[in-house]
């Protein structure tokens, strides 16, 4: 699939932050949703800042009239459509990391009889409240395909960053650059190893390529 490319001379570290979230969350939507999305996320995260920079919230400072005008409605919407789906796309990105270790070791892990998605679907059944496996990769696994490499890139994170620094929010994800930085290029890694899974054998152009401008 086409390349979207992550440029911060051209965009601020929320908007970049905003599109990560947006293309992981709606792979395969509409531009207007992914417009709309997007923009919640960058209202969002301007707040966030103006919360934790009181100081700064009368020194004049580019922004885009839509993020200020966005209202909170509709942010608030849009986020707890965005919870929904991130979680799904945690799950599949649990399930993938088996994939992964496949195509580093190319061995089967070892919680696992043999490496299926079927088997990876019931390892995850309970978190995702459903009883049956064929439920998750329905509507859980299939959906997340496009992203899979990104999704596992931070689920990695998460799992690592957890016990250092807590659970870790949308704020770190839309304002940190170095965290944004760091997923970009492990879904790059991700997505080739994926390509390498001899039980997965997954169609390359199903997964959306995502990098950093000038890298």
């Amino acid at each position: 699939m086409d390349v979207s490319s992550i440029d911060f001379n051209r965009v601020e570290v929320y908007e970049a932050g905003a599109s990560l979230i947006t293309l992981l969350a709606y792979p395969c939507e509409s531009q207007e949703v992914w417009a709309d999305v997007h923009a919640s996320l960058c209202s969002y995260a301007l707040r966030i800042k103006s919360a934790a920079e009181p100081e700064r919230a009368t020194v004049p400072q580019p922004m885009k009239p839509i993020y200020a005008f966005r209202l909170q409605q509709d942010i608030s919407h849009d986020l707890r459509t965005l919870d929904r789906r991130m979680r799904d796309r945690m799950i599949a990105g649990r399930m993938g990391i088996g994939f992964l270790k496949e195509a580093v070791t190319g061995q089967v892990p070892e919680a696992l009889k043999r490496l299926s998605i079927n088997e990876l679907a019931e390892l995850v059944c309970d978190d995702c409240g459903y009883s049956e496996p064929q439920n998750v990769e329905t509507r859980i696994w299939r959906p997340s395909l496009p992203v899979i490499h990104l999704a596992t890139a931070l689920q990695l994170f998460l799992h690592l960053g957890d016990p250092e620094f807590g659970p870790i929010g949308y704020e770190t994800l839309l304002l940190g650059r170095a965290v944004i930085e760091l997923v970009i290029r492990t879904a790059e890694y991700h997505r080739d190893l994926f390509i390498q899974s001899r039980a997965l054998r997954l169609d390359p152009e199903r997964l959306i390529r995502i990098r950093l401008a000038n890298s």
